[in-house]
């Protein structure tokens, strides 16, 4: 009988492992942003607050996918021009990114340690371009986005009472508004 009760053991010892295997992580579930927001939203009472927490937590979210979209380009681009700009976004949106993480830190709000998964979704999509498309295509998706984001700062701006925040946005928002003409410079000679 003791063959049979080991037999048993090992099997259902391999059983659980299986299935926890099977199951994946809630942290890995969740979109690392929707996690830190839920972690603001208990953590600030007051409305302003909480509005800043979210813009803090979108912005630290975009700049990680800012960061991996440059990456990307001076991975798979073949144009010189491309390359040179990724180069200065990476550099730059790391700068913001770093910033924006000490704030963050200083006011005790919970920040996403990676882009959305929509942003990585985004990310994964125009990896899969093929070269003749992907510079074109790049251009494109970080107009986009750095569009919505100045959309973004302007109207946080005009309602925060964080003066800090309020000076942070404000000497940022010239940079952002750089790298749009130049990505539009550039979506201009790649077309």
């Amino acid at each position: 009988m003791k063959p049979i009760t080991n037999l048993t053991t090992i099997a259902a010892v391999l059983l659980i492992v299986c299935i926890s295997a099977c199951q994946p992580a809630k942290n890995q579930q969740e979109d690392s942003a929707e996690v830190a927001k839920e972690a603001n939203d208990s953590t600030f009472t007051e409305r302003d607050d909480e509005k800043d927490a979210d813009f803090v937590v979108n912005t630290v979210a975009s700049n990680y996918a800012e960061i991996k979209l440059a990456q990307l380009a001076l991975n798979k681009s073949s144009d010189a021009k491309v390359k040179e700009l990724a180069t200065k976004l990476e550099a730059d949106h790391t700068k913001i990114l770093n910033e924006l993480k000490e704030y963050a830190n200083k006011r005790g709000i919970a920040v996403p340690m990676e882009e959305t998964d929509e942003a990585t979704k985004d990310i994964t999509d125009l990896s899969e371009k093929d070269a003749k498309d992907f510079d074109e295509k790049w251009c494109e998706v970080l107009e986009d986005k750095h569009q919505k984001t100045i959309n973004k700062f302007e109207s946080r701006i005009d309602k925060t009472e964080d003066v800090e925040l309020k000076n942070w946005i404000a000497s940022t928002l010239p940079d952002l508004k750089g790298h749009l003409e130049m990505i539009k410079q550039h979506e201009e000679a790649v077309d």
